[in-house]
């Protein structure tokens, strides 16, 4: 009967209901609201340590017919990461099969997660990412190369300035969107496609002359085509936010967030570049107020800010010590990808630590008070976190019969919490009917889209009391 509620019906709840209503009130001290003049402030409570949308997050299994292979007590987490070859969707010029895809975002979405998806051409270590019509076709020009851990018969860089190529690359941006903006099961998207792991790099061969890349090759796209991506990815998808590697004039001009690849190894602005002076550089250090911030912590640092983080040193970052809740902090950072932290056995104090630094990603929503006026409920939430919730999901009402635990009504609150600033409030509101039968419970809720998603939860007081992923505010008077 419970998960019925949780679809918006009106069951008779019968005793459970208002047995736990009863003990609620009981417990939290909860008393009849002066709904017609006054507020009632409520409790804040811990900021919970995993919530949609934000937090550390592991690999996605390679195959979807996979269950994660994850420690007993690994953190908690709402979203996997997805990194996927293009050849997995593209099968010849401007055709496309999801088949792949919708299979691993289906399997996600059955652990109750949703997906940060990146899609690679060049990923060094791995079978070419290149559609193989361009590859049997000899289309593009492509490079070998055994740099980055890379060998003869792996991975091919190509040439991303090709025509084909280009053609290719934004054909499967567009058609992207066009099938997947605002999917539910979709959390993220990094623009990838460019460069080493989709990295947006092609670093050696950056241009430079070096030991690894003699003659000075540079193997990036141009400025130009790089543009036409970042215009392509802009157009492509307007609800799922998008986030790109590096800012420049061109995604500053756009709607996309920024991912940090080299997460508190790379972040702070101890070296000018790092993570953090290129945004600032480009005037975009202040993007993350509406575009998504996230990355994933270095590989290199991953065991070290977790078991030593007193003493864990990164030399990308001239010698300082590695603060990767102080990099949260500065980035305004809302997800991070750290594969280590969930697929090894990590103590007490040690989990304590990867949950926490989880935790303070993102948003941290919490209701700071309510009042119900002539059966208008207004609700005020504050963003306590570092960075804002970016998406539009709705805010919902409930109103149950104290007595005999009927739902009398539900309303969806007006207001976005898009528009919820960091260290602010904005009040939500809706009509609930009137119960003549009595005193009413009134419940809260974000909805979270996706149906088997794991619920968002406030750090508030009575989160979860009477019904999972509802925040009790009180009741309404007898009389």
């Amino acid at each position: 009967m419970l998960d019925r509620l949780r679809r918006g019906r009106r069951p008779r709840f019968g005793a459970l209901v208002v047995a736990l209503i009863a003990v609620v009130s009981l417990a939290t001290g909860f008393r009849a609201c002066n709904c017609n003049r006054a507020w009632t402030e409520v409790s804040a409570a811990a900021t919970p340590e995993a919530n949609p949308l934000k937090g550390m997050m592991p690999f996605a299994p390679a195959d979807a017919s996979h269950s994660p292979g994850l420690q007993d007590n690994a953190p908690p987490y709402t979203m996997e990461w997805l990194t996927l070859p293009v050849s997995d969707v593209v099968t010849g010029p401007g055709t496309y099969s999801w088949d792949k895809l919708d299979a691993h975002l289906n399997a996600i979405a059955s652990r109750g997660h949703q997906a940060v998806l990146r899609f690679y051409v060049d990923y060094p270590g791995r079978s070419s990412g290149i559609p193989s019509y361009l590859l049997t076709s000899h289309a593009v020009a492509t490079h070998e190369y055994t740099v980055n851990g890379n060998a003869p018969g792996q991975s091919l860089a190509p040439d991303y300035n090709d025509p084909e190529m280009m053609s290719m690359l934004t054909g499967f941006v567009s058609a992207l969107g066009q099938q997947y903006d605002g999917d539910p099961r979709l959390a993220f998207v990094t623009h990838g496609l460019v460069g080493f792991w989709g990295e947006g790099h092609t670093f050696p061969m950056n241009g430079k002359v070096s030991g690894d890349n003699p003659s000075g090759e540079n193997w990036m796209p141009s400025s130009a085509n790089q543009n036409t991506l970042i215009d392509t990815w802009d157009g492509a998808f307007q609800v799922t936010p998008t986030l790109a590697r590096y800012p420049s004039a061109e995604t500053v001009k756009r709607g996309v967030g920024y991912h940090d690849d080299s997460f508190g190894y790379a972040t702070m602005d101890t070296a000018d570049w790092h993570f953090l002076p290129q945004l600032k550089q480009a005037k975009a250090d202040q993007a993350w107020q509406q575009h998504p911030i996230g990355g994933e912590v270095y590989p290199g640092i991953q065991e070290c800010s977790v078991r030593n983080p007193g003493s864990c040193m990164a030399s990308g970052s001239n010698g300082g010590t590695v603060d990767i809740n102080a990099s949260i902090k500065a980035t305004h950072a809302s997800w991070l990808v750290d594969n280590w932290a969930f697929t090894t056995t990590l103590n007490g104090t040690e989990r304590e630590r990867a949950v926490q630094a989880s935790a303070e990603t993102g948003y941290d929503l919490a209701v700071a008070r309510w009042r119900m006026r002539n059966g208008k409920v207004e609700v005020q939430i504050a963003n306590n976190g570092v960075a804002p919730f970016y998406y539009n999901w709705n805010v919902e009402a409930v109103a149950i019969n104290t007595s005999n635990g009927t739902e009398v009504g539900r309303t969806t609150l007006n207001g976005d919490l898009r528009k919820i600033e960091v260290g602010k409030t904005q009040t939500f509101s809706g009509q609930l009917p009137a119960d003549p039968a009595g005193q009413n419970t009134i419940l809260v809720r974000v909805v979270n889209p996706l149906e088997s998603g794991q619920p968002l939860r406030f750090s508030s007081a009575g989160q979860d009391q009477t019904l999972p992923g509802y925040l009790t505010l009180g009741r309404t008077p007898t009389t």
